[in-house]
C-alpha cells in the first residue's frame, strides 16, 4: 500500500428532526485507489453564547440502514465518529454584586478507525443532532492498493469481517 497525496472533503449538512445523510464519495470503479481518513471535523455554522446544541456525526461506507441507527463501533460499515456539544451561558442569579456570568462551553471529539480504506462510497450522517446546519471537513490520504488489498477493502466495506 503506497500513500500518494492528501485530499480534503468539506461542505455543510443540515440536520432536520435530528437526522441527515449525505454521500461524499461515489464509486469511481477504480478499485486500486482508496482513501484513508486521517481527520474528521464538525462544527456549527455559527457559535454563540446563547445557543445550546449537540451534533453527532458518523462516517460510513454505506448509507445507514435506517434513521434510528446511532454511533455503533460494532457496525463494520461505520469507521469514523465525531461529536460536538455546546452549552449556552447560564445567567448569574447569585446575590453577590458584580458576580460574573459563566461563559458558554463547547466540546469536540473525533474517533477514526485506523484500519480502514474507503474504496468505493463514503457517507456522512448526523444522528440525534440539533436542527441546524453543520460544517464538516474530512482529511484523507490517497493510497494505491494492489489487487489483494483492493479485494480485502471491498469485503470490509460490505461489513464482512476479515482476519
Amino acid at each position: 500500500m503506497k500513500s500518494t497525496k492528501i485530499r480534503t472533503l468539506r461542505g455543510q449538512i443540515t440536520a432536520a428532526s435530528g437526522k441527515a445523510s449525505k454521500q461524499l464519495i461515489l464509486n469511481d470503479q477504480l478499485i486500486n485507489r482508496g482513501l484513508r481518513v486521517k481527520e474528521f471535523y464538525i462544527w456549527p455554522e455559527i457559535v454563540g453564547n446563547t445557543i445550546t446544541r449537540t451534533f453527532n456525526a458518523i462516517l460510513s461506507y454505506a448509507e445507514l440502514a435506517n434513521s434510528d441507527v446511532d454511533m455503533d463501533a460494532g457496525d463494520n460499515t461505520q469507521f469514523g465518529w465525531a461529536f460536538f456539544s455546546q452549552a449556552a451561558a447560564i445567567p448569574s442569579t447569585g446575590p453577590s454584586v458584580g458576580e460574573a456570568n459563566p461563559t458558554f462551553s463547547g466540546f469536540f471529539n473525533q474517533l477514526i478507525d485506523p484500519d480502514h480504506i474507503v474504496n468505493r462510497d463514503l457517507f456522512i450522517s448526523l444522528r440525534d443532532s440539533s436542527t441546524a446546519t453543520v460544517n464538516y471537513m474530512v482529511v484523507c490520504e490517497m493510497v494505491e492498493l494492489d489487487d489483494n488489498e483492493a479485494i480485502i477493502t471491498i469485503i470490509k466495506e460490505n461489513s464482512q469481517s476479515v482476519e
